[in-house]
């Protein structure tokens, strides 16, 4: 289990609403297409031919890709900040989309996110503190997931909130999608899994 921080600010926009409406995190560069089945090797060579940059900024963008499409993984967890805090969130798959075109500025390598709460800054250690300054795209934390000690929040922890200050509102549709894959979780081999499932449902069962 690892703890993934990802900026929402990319070519001038600002991402934060749409990951917290839409319940994914993303990176942009559609160009190399899906790469759900690109051998990790590939992925530079695909990079340099559909983009024209320097070595040393193309390399950067290539770990982070790699990072995002092979290294994390579903059940990790991920952060995202703002003025006030951070939003913690519990990572799925990796899924390519790009049903709303394939502008340069279109987040079409995505990964849904299932959001369990905002954390105030002054309520985290020192070790997360340190780890929202890091500068990538992307970044891992550097020590073991309980040391960051964010567990104790995700049940605690209000609903995610909007830049704007309104709640996340998701329709009973979604709901109902979400339910019936937390109730395959349920019946997963992996017992890390049905425990965050079992727990997901309990508390949306008190809501």
């Amino acid at each position: 289990m690892q703890l993934y921080l990802i900026q929402t600010m990319w070519n001038g926009i600002d991402r934060m609403n749409s990951f917290l409406e839409d319940n994914y995190i993303g990176l942009a560069w559609p160009a190399i297409g899906d790469l759900e089945y690109t051998a990790p090797n590939d992925f530079a060579q695909r990079f340099m031919q559909s983009y024209d940059m320097g070595h040393n900024e193309a390399a950067d963008i290539i770990e982070s890709l790699h990072m995002f499409v092979r290294i994390m993984q579903d059940g990790d967890f991920v952060l995202i900040k703002d003025d006030r805090g951070v939003v913690v969130g519990d990572l799925g798959d990796y899924y390519y989309d790009d049903s709303a075109g394939n502008r340069e500025d279109m987040i079409c390598h995505r990964r849904g996110v299932t959001w369990l709460g905002r954390i105030p800054l002054e309520e985290l250690n020192d070790k997360v503190r340190a780890f929202l300054n890091q500068p990538e795209l992307l970044a891992r934390f550097d020590y073991p997931f309980h040391e960051a000690q964010l567990d104790r929040w995700f049940s605690q922890a209000s609903a995610p909130e909007q830049t704007t200050g309104q709640s996340v509102r998701v329709d009973a549709a979604t709901v109902e999608e979400a339910l019936h894959v937390l109730r395959q979780a349920l019946r997963s081999d992996d017992p890390d899994h049905r425990i965050r499932a079992a727990a997901a449902i309990l508390e949306y069962a008190k809501d």
